[in-house]
């Protein structure tokens, strides 16, 4: 089958050893780091009342899970491509919707932000979670209603929350010994990666044509949060080859099974405010303990996290977004899955 033979493809499509657990040094001073720097600015605007901005803030915050181990010349620069970047996203999503755009134009908007975000994130070497949330703050926000002002205040609230992760991120630099082997490196990878002979471009135009199919196919059948399901469709093709891909499927699917059942029970308690809270800072804290060992364990605290950050600003329905987010995570990551088999060789190596 184009570049890869029928044994090869069937080898690449076994999701044998999905559930192995990679060793990762300094991981726990990592998390901290990106758990303090992405709920600074959430926190605050809680605090104050704003909770219709929580949304944008985690989304400017999450610029801290980026470049976890880079040296810190190195972070300095990335994570600063990085913030605007998500800035940039959370601005586009809520003009879409102030616009009023109907579904077919925030379904290419949300596929053109994955695609860019995947070419930028792989040329820089970001690493993970590379392109996924800018998907995901572009579709987050053009999924709810907000007026002109609202994107304003959502743009502000983004960009403080990425200063701030900026800010965290790179406090250790006084303390610690740096690297600069790299400062000028990622340049030259983002330059190769948009030349238009490299590998990045066809990953970028099946990152684009997965998002789009995911969010349309999510709204054609009525299902209540279509992003979700081009979230899920982006997340399994952050991969590079196809083995990686499979496994990203299963993993995506059964962390996301387990984690709907915690955030079943969650939801279920009708927790307070301030609870939520703590709860979503502890949830972020284990997903970067666990994003790199293994994603399925840190979808377990992702799903419960997304669920409890919603229902902050509005009460949901339990079994209705619990349900949402099963069925958009499958859909999304089915067609994430399928579109990497299109010519498989393209772009894709086995391992």
């Amino acid at each position: 089958m184009n570049d890869f033979g029928r044994h090869d493809l069937l080898r690449a499509l076994s999701p044998r050893g999905w559930w192995h657990l990679r060793p990762v040094d300094r991981a726990l001073v990592s998390a901290l780091r990106a758990m303090t720097g992405a709920n600074i600015v959430l926190v605050a605007v809680v605090i104050a009342g704003h909770t219709e901005l929580a949304p944008a803030a985690a989304f400017g915050g999450m610029t801290a899970v980026h470049a976890r181990f880079e040296p810190y010349p190195v972070r300095a620069r990335l994570l600063a491509v990085i913030g605007a970047g998500l800035t940039l996203a959370v601005g586009l999503g809520g003009m879409a919707s102030a616009a009023g755009w109907g579904p077919l134009p925030i379904a290419i908007l949300v596929a053109a932000v994955a695609a860019v975000a995947k070419l930028v994130t792989d040329g820089i070497r970001s690493g993970p979670p590379g392109g996924l949330m800018f998907v995901f703050a572009a579709g987050t926000t053009s999924a709810f209603p907000v007026s002109w002002p609202g994107v304003a205040a959502q743009v502000g609230a983004a960009a403080a929350g990425a200063l701030v992760a900026w800010v965290v991120a790179l406090s250790g630099w006084l303390f610690f010994d740096h690297d600069n082997d790299r400062t000028t490196s990622w340049r030259a990878g983002l330059r190769a990666a948009v030349d238009r002979s490299s590998h990045e471009w066809p990953r970028a135009v099946k990152v684009f044509a997965a998002v789009l199919a995911a969010g349309l196919l999510a709204h054609a059948f009525g299902l209540g949060h279509p992003y979700w399901a081009a979230v899920a469709a982006a997340a399994v093709l952050q991969a590079t080859h196809l083995q990686h891909t499979m496994h990203r499927f299963v993993q995506r699917v059964m962390g996301t099974v387990a984690g709907v059942l915690v955030a079943a029970l969650l939801l279920t308690l009708d927790l307070p405010q301030p609870v939520k809270l703590a709860v979503i800072v502890v949830a972020l804290l284990g997903a970067e303990l666990t994003v790199i060992r293994n994603y399925a364990l840190a979808m377990v605290f992702v799903t419960p996290l997304v669920l409890l950050l919603g229902s902050m600003s509005a009460p949901v329905d339990t079994v209705a977004v619990t349900a949402d987010r099963l069925v958009d995570t499958v859909l999304g990551a089915a067609i994430g899955l399928a579109v990497a088999l299109v010519r498989p060789g393209r772009g894709y190596q086995l391992a």
